[in-house]
């Protein structure tokens, strides 16, 4: 899945609830639907890419 699409859908009420009429999952099927729309637009921090920098920091030779 898209590292954009982890935010729940603006039409996602609840577990198997979508306003749009679909069998609506947070998990699933929500975030492939084509009428997806996020309720928030956040940029997501690189977790990986910080642990990565901090071992590299901490290195000594």
């Amino acid at each position: 899945m898209a590292r954009d699409r982890i935010e729940p859908c603006l039409y996602y009420i609840c577990a198997g609830q979508c306003s749009k009429g679909r069998d609506a999952d947070h998990r699933g099927y929500c975030q492939k639907c084509g009428k997806y729309v996020p309720r928030v637009k956040r940029k997501h921090i690189n977790m990986k890419k910080q642990k990565v920098e901090k071992m590299r920091k901490n290195e000594r030779y």
